[in-house]
């Protein structure tokens, strides 16, 4: 199956995705036939564990969509792991120094790049060699530190972009809690990181908060978006419906009413 983050890459146009947040193959599939280049399984802030990653992985492929997997942190068993599983891009929190990205990026590739252990339980490529030019490795940028070492960072062998995370990033440079991102101090860190990442032929990524924001993001250079998660379309579905489940509370006669 093509990585499709890749090939976006070749070919110089962005790529889209969602998070799936929820267990199961059955979420996974769904969000796969959406029609995301990428769908991001979330083992950080989600509530999938490791015994659902094969499922969820083999359904996101049988989709035809890309399977990344954001870690819980910055562990190279883990990273190599989630990668014999079948992952195709790993995502790897709190990467704050070009120290913390050489441990990320060496996990994700085979000797001699890397020191990523060989025993796929079912990836399969051709040799080591296309398996380390298949994986897509962000490091993501969440912390005023990281934020300053973006440059380093990015120009770390190995790591093929940047992954700004807007909420714990303003946090960390002193700002209220926003999930919007679209702050004046945020937008100029996502400047300060597309130009990074230009500067050093990376992709930028990171999560919008609405299709406006997604269209100022892709405006600012931005070429790797996230647009939702599995629960937050859930939680809309059910929100669309919750007026005329009240309207029918209300206006429904008792049970007593209906047997007279």
């Amino acid at each position: 199956m093509r990585n499709l983050i890749r090939q976006a890459q070749a070919e110089g146009r962005p790529s889209f995705g969602g998070w799936s947040v929820l267990p199961g193959s059955l979420p996974a599939e769904l969000m796969g036939r959406a029609g995301f280049d990428w769908v991001i399984i979330d083992t950080q802030h989600g509530g999938v564990v490791p015994g659902d990653l094969v499922p969820m992985i083999q359904a996101l492929e049988l989709s035809g969509t890309t399977p990344v997997i954001r870690v819980p942190w910055n562990d190279p068993p883990t990273i190599m792991r989630v990668l014999d599983f079948g992952a195709r891009g790993v995502i790897v929190p709190m990467v704050n120094t070009a120290g913390d990205a050489r441990e990320a990026a060496a996990a994700a590739r085979y000797p001699p790049l890397g020191i990523r252990s060989f025993g796929p339980t079912r990836a399969a490529h051709d040799s080591p060699s296309s398996a380390n030019d298949d994986v897509v490795l962000l490091a993501m940028i969440e912390t005023a530190e990281a934020l300053e070492n973006a440059d380093e960072i990015a120009e770390t062998p190995g790591v093929d972009g940047l992954f700004i995370g807007p909420v714990d990033l303003g946090l960390s440079m002193g700002l209220p809690l926003d999930w919007s991102g679209s702050s004046r101090e945020v937008l100029d860190a996502v400047d300060r990181v597309v130009a990074a990442c230009a500067r050093t032929g990376r992709i930028a990524a990171t999560v919008s908060s609405s299709a406006d924001h997604a269209r100022e993001l892709l405006r600012r250079g931005v070429g790797f978006i996230t647009l939702g998660a599995d629960a937050g379309y859930v939680m809309a579905g059910v929100a669309r419906d919750s007026s005329t489940l009240a309207e029918l509370r209300a206006a429904s006669p008792t049970m007593a009413a209906l047997r007279d």
